[in-house]
């Protein structure tokens, strides 16, 4: 072959190479960015009101991208950055969603800012200089974050929706200081209920292995992170009524803050699910399925169970001990779980046991995230949701010896087919539906 065709060739190769990585390469640096984004904002809410770092979410991040993207769309940056299709407001795409309200459709811990500029900092310096954004970065409402960074031609669009969820307190790890960041339950309206959890009076740390690794310890905002000998540990909070557990993976729960983004895991990557497919607004659980650990607690009340990060190709994932089983959807789509039998040898349990007066939502269209549960009904209290579960949308009560899932092997099925064969000892099972 003539040495000049061989030069051809090769230019050739190395060009369309530039093209294929191209796309992967912006991918990249508008991760890298996003994490850069969210470490930028920890560390003013730290250093301006000590307040605890935000956590990535996958469903706030996916109503970033949504959002962003739409107003990418447009011919140009409207006047009003966070209206989106057909006028809704992020409140609205967060309902829509399945983002969990604290009673009533209103009361919703959902809030969001968007800067267009060249970089991080430029962002930074305008919310720092725009009172009503602010507010928004420093409300202590907030715990959990979703970003999105998108190429815009004056440089990037950022946008933020930061979040928080009845009951679920999040926690996250500095594994260089050795520190464990807490966080606390400070939206109003889960002041106005009985049901959630408000302003943590006092946290108790436990191994992976549910072993208690300190006493009940009044709540601060910063602890020593303890030495677990694995990669997950669990923390209760808990006030004069309610108590709720927080699970902290030390390999990715880690507190995004400049120092650490460059060692820090991405954060979650999140296309916009279509924006036909909508999941049902959680409503409020009856006092009944959450009433309150009589006090004085005894302290076993928590029974953490070890849950792994969800599967993007599982569909749905049981979670057990010898006393409770959820099953969770994290599919990251609306699942129809009504066809589904857990079966023992002996007894089973259909799903449609679960579509009682007190379920919230739909068995028919059950969000991704969230689970049902069942335990005897000797419990004397609630038990734990997995810490993979969102929000616990319905609770059904066997007789003790009805728990056969802590006797032996069971399945998932889908009429007379087995989708899963789980065994007691396992703890976890997932399964994919057809």
């Amino acid at each position: 072959m003539p040495h000049r065709l061989i030069l051809l060739l090769s230019a050739l190769l190395l060009a369309w190479t530039a093209v294929l990585l191209a796309p992967a390469v912006s991918a990249q640096a508008t991760t890298s960015m996003a994490n850069e984004l969210i470490a930028a904002l920890n560390a003013w809410r730290l250093e301006e009101e000590g307040l605890w770092p935000l956590k990535p979410n996958p469903l706030l991040t996916t109503l970033a991208v949504r959002q962003a993207q739409y107003v990418l769309s447009l011919p140009e940056i409207p006047d009003d950055i966070h209206v989106g299709p057909g006028g809704s407001l992020p409140q609205d795409r967060a309902r829509a969603a399945g983002w969990p309200v604290y009673g009533r459709p209103e009361q919703i811990a959902i809030g969001e800012i968007a800067q267009v500029g060249p970089d991080v900092d430029d962002a930074i310096a305008y919310w720092q200089s725009s009172d009503v954004h602010h507010r928004t970065v420093m409300n202590p409402a907030y715990r959990e974050v979703g970003v999105a960074v998108l190429p815009h031609r004056y440089g990037h669009l950022f946008l933020v929706v930061f979040g928080a969820r009845p009951n679920v307190l999040t926690a996250s790890a500095d594994s260089v200081r050795r520190q464990l960041y807490l966080s606390d339950e400070r939206f109003p309206g889960a002041a106005r209920g009985t049901e959630w959890l408000f302003r943590a009076s006092e946290v108790r740390l436990f191994d992976g292995e549910g072993r208690p690794l300190s006493d009940w310890i009044p709540w601060r905002p910063v602890l020593p992170l303890p030495d677990v000998g694995g990669n997950h540990l669990f923390v209760a909070y808990r006030n004069a009524t309610q108590e709720t557990l927080a699970a902290v993976h030390l390999d990715s729960d880690l507190a995004l803050l400049p120092a650490a983004v460059a060692a820090a895991p991405p954060v979650p990557t999140a296309a916009p699910p279509s924006p036909t497919v909508t999941a049902p607004a959680p409503t409020r659980q009856p006092a009944a399925l959450v009433a309150p650990s009589p006090t004085p607690r005894p302290s076993t009340v928590f029974v953490p169970v070890a849950t792994p990060t969800p599967n993007s190709l599982t569909d749905v994932l049981l979670v057990y001990d010898g006393r409770s089983l959820a099953l969770v959807n994290v599919s990251g789509k609306p699942l129809d779980l009504t066809p589904l039998t857990i079966a023992g040898e002996a007894q089973s349990l259909a799903l449609t046991r679960w579509q009682t007066p007190w379920l919230s939502g739909s068995l028919e269209a059950f969000p991704s995230g969230d689970c049902v549960q069942v335990w005897a009904w000797t419990e004397t209290g609630d038990l734990p949701q997995p810490g993979v579960c969102r929000f616990r949308r319905s609770v059904i009560n066997v007789a003790p010896e009805a728990r056969f899932w802590a006797a032996g092997a069971f399945a998932l099925r889908l009429g007379d087919a087995v989708l899963a064969t789980c065994s007691s000892g396992m703890g976890t099972c997932a399964a994919d539906l057809p």
